[in-house]
């Protein structure tokens, strides 16, 4: 119809008006469950859809679904199934129909069963069960609701949860292997605190009894000696000196725990200071000199972090360059969190303390850089530098009960900087 003149254009109105109530008035029938059918009209064709559509589009969507779908009477009688639960089963649709639900559920599981059942007449309720599967139990999750009082029948939903209990399964063997890891480490750990004992008094005794005598021969009978005893002596003299370093370095490695020790703030140039003073001897006979730059404040244990830097200044005077006088610089500043990636591998936490020592001595080869914190690890002999090479697993060990990281960076006769994160404690 072409629309020009008013009266055209006033009739069109009317006829959009009566169509516009005679839908809203088929909406209205539709809510009111008045009608059981309805039309849509496209520019092209109209559309029917009526509740048996709805249906049927339910249904489909029910048959399709990745989850078993049972309907159940009141006896336990299953009057529908959906495939998926005929798969789960790995049996054919005609043996399932028909079949009452209890042939289906493991025998451990029946009296769970019939509880949730039961209990589905008053109110929905879900639980874990297990049914008869061809190569045993399959674990599943079912969910119960009565359908009454529009059907005396029972809808119930199947979960298979085989995946579920192999990924259980397999936290629960690493928690076993977990907690028998745990055991082993307490009975290591007894076994460590036997040796402490026994290498701070049996070991130490006949020890001091060598040195004590090979003294008293070097001193009363040293005239008398050959020149070959004495070199035999000087050498078990040493070997003894080297044996109770080696003692002392064990035992200190061992009482090197974080469990019952307090945190404290401290200033780190007091701290330094006081590693200063007690090694004033080293440094003065080395030569040794140490720069101050910038410091900040630390939550550390203090006579923990004492040691690590003890071993850290006693490092770089041991391992000076010849005719060069070891110089040490010392600074520590702090850091927010967010400000560089390697806080994130510290802490979850808002700032840390970044310390570093640097010195100029013989340095190492960087590919080493990981190997030197390791117990009796060492890159020279024993005639070289004398040590234990326990001195820097020391040092990592006191870093890790600050929650902290060490790295070092090095090159031959190009010095070491060691560069260490501690974070700051919650307290803060």
């Amino acid at each position: 119809m072409k629309i020009g003149s008013k009266e055209a254009l006033q009739k069109r109105i009317r006829e959009l008006e009566e169509r516009l109530e005679e839908s809203d008035q088929l909406i209205d029938a539709i809510k009111a469950g008045e009608v059981d059918a309805f039309a849509i009209n496209n520019t092209e064709n109209s559309e029917i859809y009526t509740l048996q559509s709805g249906d049927y589009a339910y249904r489909i969507l029910i048959e399709e679904f990745e989850e078993g779908a049972l309907n159940v009477t009141e006896g336990g009688l299953i009057v529908y199934t959906n495939p998926y639960f005929c798969k789960l089963l790995n049996k054919p649709y005609e043996q399932v129909i028909g079949s009452k639900i209890t042939d289906f559920i493991h025998e451990d599981s029946l009296e769970s069963f019939r509880e949730l059942f039961q209990k589905s007449f008053e109110v929905g309720c879900k639980g874990e069960l297990n049914l008869i599967g061809e190569n045993g139990p399959i674990p599943i999750y079912m969910s119960l609701t009565s359908l009454q009082p529009k059907l005396p029948t029972v809808g119930i939903i199947i979960t298979d949860y085989t995946e579920k209990k192999k990924t259980e399964d397999v936290i629960l063997k690493y928690q076993e292997h977990l907690e028998r890891n745990n055991n082993e480490l307490k009975v290591n750990n007894a076994e460590l605190a036997s040796f402490v004992y026994v290498a701070s008094h049996d070991l130490q005794e006949p020890l001091r009894k060598i040195q004590m005598f090979a003294s008293r021969i070097t001193g009363l009978e040293y005239e008398n000696l050959s020149k070959s005893v004495k070199e035999y002596v000087g050498k078990m003299q040493q070997a003894a000196n080297r044996m109770q370093t080696l003692i002392k370095d064990l035992l200190t490695y061992a009482h090197t725990n974080k469990p019952d020790y307090t945190f404290s703030n401290n200033n780190l140039r007091k701290v330094v200071e006081e590693v200063e003073s007690d090694l004033s001897e080293e440094l003065y006979s080395s030569g040794a000199v140490i720069e101050y730059l910038e410091m900040c404040d630390a939550d550390i244990i203090q006579f923990q972090f004492k040691q690590l830097l003890i071993n850290l200044i006693s490092n770089s005077i041991k391992f000076s360059q010849p005719n060069k006088p070891p110089h040490i610089t010392i600074q520590s500043w702090k850091v927010h969190g967010h400000e560089t990636e390697k806080a994130s591998k510290v802490s979850l936490v808002e700032s840390y303390c970044h310390f570093r020592i640097s010195d100029n001595g013989i340095g190492f080869e960087q590919q080493y850089s990981e190997q030197i914190f390791e117990v009796f690890k060492r890159l020279h002999n024993q005639s070289e530098y004398p040590g234990t090479g326990i001195g820097l697993a020391i040092v990592k060990k006191i870093v890790n009960n600050h929650d902290g990281i060490i790295s070092a960076s090095s090159a031959p006769n190009q010095g070491t900087t060691y560069d260490i994160s501690i974070p700051y404690r919650k307290y803060n």
